[in-house]
């Protein structure tokens, strides 16, 4: 697609904001590349990149350089999900233990005031809407609680049978997981977690076909997303950016984020719906533009306006929007799977109210704007990602620059 601005409602002068706004954060050592695309109107209105893609062997930052995604993968398992929901193979409030048995008897892990773990029956099932919400129970690793602790007792020994040459599947992963007691029971509270990565699972238990083989039929081919997969085979390697840690003397690479089943050559034996794409400016626009267009781009039909809808609308209650524990989340509801602007004041931003989308973490970002016709796309591969701060920066230089 060719970038006009003509008619597009942007001040040209204006947009050099965005310009200065990203050489600045290459200039000052915040990122080490970044890329960033504007469509409006259904026309390209900016797609630049600037800064480095491998500073070991001096690769530019390049309009199709490959980055890994992480969780705006989210929204792609959201979009594959939904469309086996529009086909009336499940309702968002059934219980997943139908399609997958491993969940049928949860527990969740009680802590008493001593600190002391019992574990109680769920109240009730985990449901696909538990999943699509975060409010399932299910916990990232990496937390102090008993469920994350041992979350992060299966990673181990997952990567132990990965090195191996053993690596765990998508199913043997989620199994692993249904094993493992809630944090809290299902409904209660919103956490962020690996809601998204069973309800990848589910996708492949409802259609009978791999994650990545589903969101190939129903999203990557219809669209055109050439570069969107769970892998980067190895004649696009020499695309794939780099990740880098910001250091008082430079950059420092981030090897085992360099070295995940996002970036080998093969397909990964766990596809995750949660955080395992890699993409590009181009397909991440393509994607936008579809959700921005309520399911539909050029002459394919994703999924229903009606869809569309009940994805970006909030579903969370507003105690668990004052749980979300993410600064970057100020002034947003929470939808199926996407965060949507409820109030530009509490968010600080220049934006507007239901715009929706996600981000992910290495400092990845899109918005969806109905009300401005509008989609941004936000690019970098930072450890660690600085979502509260670099792509809402990114988004007050795109507003600024309207000129209708």
């Amino acid at each position: 697609m060719e970038t006009n601005i003509t008619g597009s409602g942007f001040c040209p002068k204006r947009l050099g904001y965005v310009d200065e706004y990203l050489q600045r954060i290459v200039d000052t050592g915040q990122v080490a590349g970044v890329g960033g695309l504007i469509i409006r109107r259904g026309v390209q209105v900016y797609r630049k990149s600037f800064g480095i893609q491998d500073i070991e062997n001096k690769i530019p930052m390049r309009n199709d350089s490959i980055y890994r995604i992480y969780s705006m993968s989210k929204t792609f398992t959201i979009v594959a999900a939904m469309t086996l929901y529009e086909r009336g193979l499940f309702k968002l409030h059934d219980p997943i233990k139908e399609f997958l048995p491993s969940f049928a008897e949860m527990q969740v892990a009680r802590h008493d005031p001593r600190g002391i773990v019992e574990l109680v029956p769920a109240k009730g099932p985990i449901t696909f809407h538990h999943l699509f919400t975060m409010t399932s129970g299910l916990p990232y690793p990496g937390g102090d609680s008993y469920s994350s602790r041992l979350f992060g007792d299966a990673g181990t020994a997952s990567a132990a049978d990965a090195a191996q040459g053993k690596p765990w599947t998508t199913a043997r992963i989620v199994d692993a997981a249904a094993r493992i007691p809630l944090c809290f029971h299902p409904g209660e509270y919103w956490m962020y977690g690996f809601s998204h990565d069973v309800l990848g699972r589910l996708i492949e238990a409802v259609s009978s076909k791999s994650l990545g083989k589903y969101m190939e039929e129903t999203i990557f081919a219809p669209l055109g997303l050439r570069d969107t997969q769970f892998y980067v085979p190895a004649e696009k390697r020499s695309r794939l950016t780099k990740a880098y840690s910001p250091t008082k003397t430079g950059f420092q690479e981030v090897t085992g984020l360099n070295s995940d089943p996002g970036s080998v050559s093969d397909p990964p034996a766990f596809e995750s719906g949660g955080g395992g794409l890699a993409s590009t400016l181009d397909d991440v626009g393509r994607f936008a533009q579809m959700l921005l267009n309520f399911g539909k781009l050029e002459d394919i039909r994703i999924l229903s306006r009606k869809t569309i809808d009940l994805i970006r609308q909030n579903h969370v209650l507003p105690a668990h929007i004052q749980n979300f524990g993410f600064s970057s989340m100020a002034g947003y509801g929470y939808g199926l799977g996407v965060r949507t602007m409820r109030d530009t004041d509490a968010a600080g931003l220049n934006g507007s109210v239901g715009e929706w989308a996600w981000d992910g973490m290495l400092g990845t970002w899109y918005c969806v704007d109905p009300t401005e016709n509008l989609v941004a796309v936000f690019l970098i591969q930072r450890s660690p990602g600085g979502n509260d701060d670099l792509p809402k920066r990114f988004a007050q230089t795109v507003y600024a620059a309207l000129d209708d």
